[in-house]
């Protein structure tokens, strides 16, 4: 009697907690919004549905007999679930949260198919005839809109299309030839049958190209093509270079020397030669075009072309010519060394700097050019001493205006301190500098130039000048006829040995301003000034108007500009200024 109980109890307890599976579906066709995902909401769970197709959805959950008998659940579009107050059917009302959900006795009814938001299927109107034209496999209500059909070929690429057809019948399309194969380069999506013609060889297919490739199948888009292009040296009026045969060099012909010799048919003196080139720059494609320059007689002489020229490329010893190939050209004549023909006029030349260094008594390690050209950038224009010979040299391009400049080193760190009575030099009045002008080197040029050697701070070169003159101690200058003073004219002896007695004495005394000035001065002293005398740098006098106004304090006014030398005559001395007019 016990064993039967336990088997009674065993099986009920089974039969209380089986669970059976039920499939949920909601049709999505009448949902007149967007949405991501459908959702099986149970509690405060959402669990994703399964897009059956054609707008429905579905969720299947295994249930447990004891929530078979009221089980509440809602649909949901990603996460916002449906509104079911007015769906009195098939739903309840959750009395801890008032929640509308729909509810079903899963021991009497199976889930139906519903609408969202509906107790019931949806109603959709169209066709239901399946052998129409506008046939709705989803139409639930006949709306009395079907079309009967009218059979033919509606494909538009068949040889039968029909387009009066509103249902499709058998297609005829016509035999395309072509390559099947979809590995091959030229495999034709449209071939109906293969040909035969599969190739599987990239290459140009062009036959006038440069590259043409008969085994070629297919185009790689590599053709380049040969150009006839025209080079033209002018030498009118070259007379500095000798020479025989002009002839062409450059990385197309291996810098091969008179392989490429020019021609002057009609002794015009411009010279030419015609030879095909390949597109573009040449083997270096990031290049500006085919280097290349004119030379003779077999590289006994060539082109000098400097940096800084339009129609030039690299940096010395290798500047080069340069030409981007683009189609059958005719180059205009070129001057030798030159950019334009010999006879147009240029708005810039080369010009080279010299300068000698022998006489720097700085230490220095690189020497520059600096002017107006270059903005006085300080390193920017840097000197070299290629053969060591202390004379450094500098080219480039500069423009025909009015040039100053003058040399220093080592960006700024020295500079030349020229005297305005130098011949080469020019003062300029500067209110940006402290003392109100500058003294710098000049030039103008018309042609490619290369300047005379200067000494640092000189005009010249650099030699030995035997000195003659030397102070008295008492502000004159003197010749010890032995050459061993320390000067070597008698105006510098004149001028220092004034000045440093001034200086000993007087530097606090003396004031003549402004200095350099347009002409007009005043010198105030807290002596009797007994006289003035105006001298130019050759010692002769100068005439010019003296204004008294006091013992100690005359102004005076210059007519002629240049530089003087003023002599101050106290009553126990005599004080030498130097002083400027620029106007």
């Amino acid at each position: 009697m016990r064993i039967l109980f336990i088997l009674i109890l065993t099986f009920s307890t089974l039969n209380t907690f089986s669970q059976n599976s039920f499939t949920f579906t909601v049709d999505m066709n009448l949902y007149t919004g967007v949405y991501n995902d459908v959702q099986f909401k149970r509690g405060a769970q959402f669990y994703n549905m399964v897009d059956i197709g054609n707008n429905y959805y579905q969720y299947t959950v295994s249930i447990p007999p004891f929530l078979q008998n009221q089980y509440t659940y809602k649909f949901c579009v990603d996460s916002v679930c449906e509104n079911m107050i007015n769906l009195s059917s098939c739903y309840s009302i959750n009395p801890t949260t008032g929640d509308t959900l729909r509810s079903i006795n899963l021991n009497i009814n199976l889930p139906d198919t519903v609408c969202w938001q509906s107790c019931s299927t949806c109603i959709i109107y169209g066709c239901t005839d399946s052998t129409s034209s506008n046939f709705n496999p989803l139409a639930t209500n006949d709306d009395g809109s079907c079309v009967a059909c009218i059979y033919g070929c509606t494909d538009s690429t068949a040889i039968n299309f029909d387009s009066l057809a509103t249902c499709n019948d058998t297609c005829i399309f016509p035999l395309i030839g072509g390559c099947m194969d979809t590995i091959a380069c030229n495999y034709n999506a449209l071939a109906t049958y293969d040909d035969g013609s599969c190739g599987y060889v990239l290459g140009c297919l062009d036959t006038s190209a440069f590259n043409y490739d008969s085994l070629a199948t297919c185009s790689d888009s590599s053709c380049i093509y040969e150009y006839n292009v025209t080079f033209q040296l002018d030498l009118r009026g070259v007379t500095n270079i000798n020479y025989t045969s002009p002839e062409l060099n450059g990385i197309f012909n291996g810098w091969c020397g008179n392989c490429a010799q020019m021609t002057d048919n009609n002794n015009d003196s411009i010279w030419e030669i015609t030879i095909p080139l390949l597109e573009g720059s040449g083997p270096n494609s990031n290049a500006l075009g085919w280097e290349y320059k004119f030379s003779a007689d077999n590289w006994t002489i060539q082109e000098e072309l400097f940096e800084g020229d339009h129609c030039v490329v690299g940096t010395p010893p290798y500047i080069n010519r340069y030409i981007y190939v683009t189609q059958d050209t005719i180059l205009p004549p070129v001057c030798w060394g030159g950019c334009n023909d010999c006879y147009s006029p240029r708005l810039a030349y080369n010009v080279t700097f010299r300068l000698d260094m022998s006489n720097a008594l700085s230490s220095f390690t690189t020497p520059e050019v600096n002017g107006l050209f270059n903005n006085w950038c300080g390193s920017c224009w840097q000197m070299e001493d290629i053969n060591n010979d202390n004379i450094w040299e500098f080219t480039t391009l500069v423009d025909t205006n009015f040039q100053e400049y003058k040399f220093s080193a080592d960006n700024w760190s020295i500079q030349e301190e020229l005297d305005s009575n130098l011949n080469c030099v020019i003062t300029t009045l500067d209110s940006s500098l402290s003392l109100g002008y500058a003294v710098n080197r000049y030039f103008i040029i018309n042609s490619d130039t290369v300047l005379d050697v200067f000494c640092w701070e000189q005009c010249n070169l650099c030699s030995f000048v035997q000195k003659t003159w030397d102070c008295d101690g008492n502000g004159n200058c003197y010749d010890p006829q032995d050459g061993t003073g320390t000067f070597t004219d008698s105006i510098s002896c004149l001028n220092y040995c004034t000045t440093s007695n001034f200086v000993a004495n007087n530097y606090k005394k003396l004031s003549i301003y402004p200095n350099p000035s347009s002409g007009n001065f005043s010198v105030s002293t807290n002596e009797n000034i007994e006289k003035l005398v105006l001298l130019d740098i050759f010692g002769k006098q100068v005439d010019c108007d003296f204004e008294r106004k006091s013992n100690g304090f005359y102004n005076i006014k210059i007519n002629s500009k240049g530089t003087f030398f003023l002599i101050i005559n106290l009553k126990e001395k005599s004080i030498n200024k130097k002083i400027f007019v620029i106007k």
